[in-house]
């Protein structure tokens, strides 16, 4: 059996100069999910949001076509667009009124012979980024010509699609939530896709998932999780989170009864997708510095079955220290998982931390070496 170890050594967890490097050399190249193609049907159609260091928006142009573009204004360098709605046929910034097409061009500025004698408008349009959709979801890159290309970092999940549909009235935006955890993002990331674990920290809300019983396949750069506990068949979800769900009455999408596609899409290297028969989550890693990382969870349920909240509107942050018992005892595996993943990163400080050899195995912890392996690619050691 070929060895699996780990490949970064402690400082990447903790070190704030290697922070800044992933900041550079990787974040400033990856795509992340920004918003549903629902929210943009109409021209002028616009979701501003912030991507680490990034402030960005996407906006529906008058041919029709999505188009993202920095929300910097190249006069003063003010956010020009803020939330989510309509800017009608001008993008105008609110501080001294430079406007501009929805094609990011310059269109005209107040005073402009007075003050400036003429601005040069091929070289003052906003600064454009990447957009990218796949099955109703829109993903934003900050560069316009990033080292992956959409088509090629999304390339064969066709072969891993899930049923929802973000166009229709099936799913209902349900709200929003943020873990903040006292991690790195990796920790948190590695831990996401360690199959190994999940038997034993999560016995009480995923059940007896040991390595047989879950697979991870590689896709691209991009991971893929099922379960496999019904005689090797995959499926979304672990047999104990089906009879949970449906115990409680959760209702289920129309149709959906099978659910033969993954329950976890890891989009390297910070966007995470679930799906299940009772809706879909879309969680974005928020790394704040070497050893803090937010977890952003957005959720849509089959609609008609609650209340309908208003995108981007959240709810009061998930903190360790905030929970009234043992996060054992909170029914709930992300806490299981944010207990674990803090526990590890207050050891990475010790001279005697170390990790050992990793479990060889795709429902075990080779996943972990691809993933390593990947990151070195953009920050080599």
């Amino acid at each position: 059996m070929t060895e699996l170890r780990q490949l970064l050594p402690p400082k990447m967890y903790t070190d704030p100069a290697w922070f800044e490097r992933e900041r550079r050399e990787l974040f400033d190249q990856s795509w992340t999910f920004a918003c549903t193609e629902a929210e943009l049907n109409n021209a002028g159609d616009f979701h501003s949001f912030r991507f680490l260091d990034h402030s960005l928006f996407v906006v529906r142009t008058s041919s029709g076509e999505l188009r993202a573009f920095h929300n910097i204004c190249r006069h003063r360098g003010c956010e020009v667009l803020e939330g989510t709605g309509n800017t009608g046929e001008v993008i105008v910034c609110p501080y001294h009124r430079w406007a501009y097409r929805l094609d990011g061009r310059l269109r005209a500025l107040p005073f402009e012979e007075e003050a400036f004698g003429h601005v040069d408008r091929a070289s003052h349009g906003l600064v454009e980024a990447s957009v990218g959709v796949y099955r109703g979801l829109v993903f934003v890159n900050p560069e316009l010509a990033p080292r992956d290309r959409f088509d090629d970092w999304i390339a064969n999940m066709d072969d891993h699609a899930w049923p929802h549909r973000f166009n229709d009235d099936s799913l209902a935006f349900a709200g929003e939530i943020t873990y903040e955890m006292r991690c790195n993002w990796k920790i948190f990331y590695e831990n996401a896709i360690d199959g190994y674990h999940l038997g034993y920290l999560h016995d009480k809300t995923l059940g007896t998932v040991y390595p047989d019983r879950n697979v991870w396949d590689l896709v691209g750069r991009n991971h893929v999780r099922y379960s496999t506990e019904r005689n090797g068949e995959r499926r979304s979800n672990t047999l104990l989170s089906v009879d949970s769900a449906d115990g409680i009455g959760a209702p289920r999408l129309h149709g959906d009864n099978e659910a033969t596609y993954p329950g976890v899409v890891m989009l390297f290297p910070l966007t995470i997708l679930s799906p299940s028969p009772w809706g879909f989550y879309v969680s974005l890693l928020q790394p704040i510095d070497a050893e803090r990382t937010n977890m952003r969870t957005m959720s849509w349920a089959p609609g008609g079955t609650g209340g309908r909240f208003k995108f981007g509107e959240r709810s009061k942050p998930v903190r360790l220290d905030d929970l009234d018992g043992h996060p054992l005892d909170s029914g709930n595996f992300q806490i299981e998982d944010m207990w674990i993943v803090e526990k590890i990163q207050r050891n990475l400080r010790s001279p005697k931390f170390a990790v050992g050899p990793l479990a060889v195995g795709d429902g075990a912890e080779t996943p972990i070496g691809q993933f390593q392996e990947q990151l070195l690619e953009f920050v080599p050691l």
